[in-house]
């Protein structure tokens, strides 16, 4: 049996948006605009704290480039909230109005099917992305007020001009998150994302990547099955260095699935033929040469990463 990726992203993608939230809420993170200081692990820090501000420096730089020669595009694909909210729209979207609508910036035309171009799948749309940007909009203040500011203003337990300003702010992070579900979406990843521009930018071979086993070409039915189940549009069996995929492995789980039901007619069929690789293809190799591997990838970044973790823990521990 192949493995299976689809239902240990979408497990991933959930446990992601639960720490989204999870992290300011308890106080492992937070900006605390009153104090005009960091709350980490429920200890406020100033600017002053030189070991904390300089390790968290460190982390923030650094741990994006430990990524990319790491995991390559794994954090887009499994745990960005960008991504799943994105991708959450084109399948409603497309249950709604066809598999071949687009109603995103990036779109040529809306491609609307024609059986589907009613009213009430248009309102079921609207609604449905209005009451998702209504529960994304007070996430981000999590990252400014503590929970109990967050839960009067969601309740309305107080009528402040504090409490008002905070729910001017609310209203304008749901109005972008809401312009980012219904028309951005995949445009910000493509054009916009910082992290995605670094990951263009420092992206190696070495990383973990998508490869299409091309000495068994001829084994692929040209079905097109992992280029339609691929979130972002690209062709799998023709990739190319500096592509959109982000490794979700929708493709790879397409091809195995199709593998697997030819198998009953041709016995020798084998696995399907894209899956997961770090470096170019290479013979067996000793455990020395799998740490070393190991070592190169991580590279001077994760080096200097953990030190900058090291750094921060330092300074959150002592007295």
């Amino acid at each position: 049996m192949s493995t299976r990726y689809h239902g240990k992203r979408r497990a991933t993608q959930v446990l992601a948006l639960i720490l989204l939230v999870a992290i300011p809420a308890v106080g492992i993170f937070r900006i605390d605009l009153a104090s005009a200081s960091l709350l980490i692990l429920g200890r406020p820090v100033h600017l002053s704290d030189f070991p904390v501000i300089a390790g968290l420096a460190i982390v923030a730089a650094t741990a994006p480039l430990f990524t990319y020669s790491t995991i390559g595009t794994v954090w887009c694909g499994w745990a960005c909230p960008q991504n799943t909210a994105s991708e959450w729209a084109n399948d409603l979207t497309h249950r709604l109005l066809g598999a071949r609508a687009n109603v995103n910036v990036e779109s040529a035309g809306l491609q609307v099917a024609p059986s589907k171009n009613r009213l009430r799948n248009w309102l079921s749309l609207g609604v449905s992305l209005l009451l998702v940007s209504l529960v994304l909009g007070i996430v981000p203040l999590f990252y400014f007020f503590p929970p109990d500011v967050v839960w009067s203003l969601v309740t309305f337990g107080e009528d402040s001009q504090f409490s008002r300003f905070i729910r001017r702010l609310y209203l304008v992070a749901a109005g972008a998150a809401f312009i980012d579900i219904a028309v951005v979406r995949y445009f910000w990843c493509n054009y916009a994302c910082l992290y995605r521009f670094g990951q263009l930018l420092f992206k190696t071979q070495n990383a973990l990547h998508v490869v299409y086993d091309t000495a068994r070409a001829g084994e692929c039915a040209r079905c097109n099955y992992c280029r339609t189940e691929c979130v972002t549009g690209i062709d799998p069996t023709r990739f190319k260095f500096f592509d959109r995929c982000i490794n979700c492995a929708e493709c790879i789980d397409a091809c195995n699935r199709l593998h697997e039901r030819r198998s009953g007619e041709e016995p020798a069929a084998g696995p399907g033929l894209l899956s997961f690789r770090y470096g170019q293809a290479s013979a067996v190799r000793g455990w020395r040469q799998r740490v070393d591997a190991v070592i190169g990838r991580v590279g001077w970044a994760g080096a200097i990463c953990l030190c900058g973790c090291g750094l921060l823990a330092w300074g959150l521990v002592r007295p």
